[in-house]
């Protein structure tokens, strides 16, 4: 159940407008940023940020509000970026256009893995689908039509440096703004509500009438959706897209990652989590050496996981509750 639940209607929604202004507002500055800004560097961090936030919202859908770990939604990215980069090869339409195709058959792909794989629960669903990001990156080495590791060129775009740097900004930051309020008005949805049953209690969900199989078969193709869009995006993006890197298993990493350092079951949680963890990796990595890099960042996700065990928003939901309901309820975010 959302943690504004625990409020009053009155406190609720001067929250809910609170945060709704801060993100229109920092969205703002975003677009005039991006408008003036000529630090290619930065722009394409921040694309980067913009990204992983479609990611991480998309796994919130099932793995936040849901409660179902999935560790394999670079599955559904690598699909949608070969999709694109598949359509360009032989019919030479642009990953532009072909990209709500990408959406299509990731979400086509997560029907199909759903639903034999989320008949299970816990860690084994999370096992589950790793396999199948490692199962796929095999079958995309070994089927001819894909090249294998030769991988899959795409044409480079006729701007400028800047030109390009600003339109994937453009892409991915509008796409983030989307996936978000997609995501918050799930949230407060039936079907948002849905989810939160699942998490809490999936047999007791059932008993009063949640039809829980296809509520998890639907977020979790929305979810394969959103995510290859984004793939597909990302193919033109790089130019170039092969199986290792494109399937790569530290794509599902971060994404779970980022969503718990943020806040899973909430909007606002995927937004800090894909914020922090790339600003502060990209901090480390242009200010100290490689190996400190990741001896920092790894003391920081501990630092993280011990004293913010519910992520960034739950630490701030915990500190809006009334003193005497925060001290004897845990809430759910």
């Amino acid at each position: 159940m959302p943690s504004l639940f625990f409020l009053s209607p009155a406190k609720s929604a001067a929250y809910r407008r609170g945060d709704w202004l801060a993100a229109l507002a920092v969205a703002l500055v975003l677009v005039v940023y991006g408008l003036v800004s000529s630090d290619l560097g930065l722009l394409d961090t921040l694309g980067t940020v913009f990204m992983y936030i479609v990611l991480t919202q998309a796994w919130n859908i099932l793995g936040g509000y849901g409660g179902y770990l999935n560790f394999g939604m670079v599955t559904y990215f690598g699909i949608g970026a070969y999709t694109t980069a598949l359509l360009y090869q032989f019919f030479h339409v642009s990953p532009f256009f072909s990209a709500p195709l990408a959406g299509i058959a990731a979400a086509a792909s997560g029907l199909l893995i759903g639903i034999p794989t989320l008949r299970l629960r816990g860690a084994y669903f999370a096992v589950v689908t790793m396999i199948i990001t490692f199962a796929t990156q095999i079958a995309v080495l070994v089927v001819p039509f894909t090249q294998g590791a030769m991988g899959v060129y795409l044409p480079q775009l006729a701007f400028s440096p800047r030109g390009i740097e600003v339109l994937f900004y453009f892409i991915f930051l509008g796409l983030a703004a989307a996936t978000t309020a997609l995501v918050y008005a799930i949230e407060h949805s039936n079907f948002g509500w849905a989810l939160v049953a699942i998490r809490e209690d999936e047999d007791a969900a059932e008993v009063v009438g949640v039809h829980t199989t296809e509520i998890k078969w639907t977020a979790n193709a929305l979810a394969a959706f959103l995510t290859g869009v984004v793939g597909g995006i990302y193919a033109q993006r790089v130019f170039y897209i092969e199986p290792t890197s494109t399937f790569t298993l530290d794509t599902s990493l971060n994404v779970v990652l980022m969503v718990v350092i943020g806040g899973a079951a909430s909007w606002q949680g995927p937004l800090i989590g894909s914020s922090v963890v790339l600003l502060v990796a990209q901090f480390l990595r242009v200010t100290v050496t490689s190996e400190a890099n990741r001896v920092i960042f790894s003391l920081i996700v501990i630092l993280v996981a011990l004293f913010v065990p519910r992520g960034v928003m739950g630490a701030i939901t915990q500190a809006r509750r009334p003193r005497g309901l925060a001290a004897t309820t845990d809430g759910d975010g």
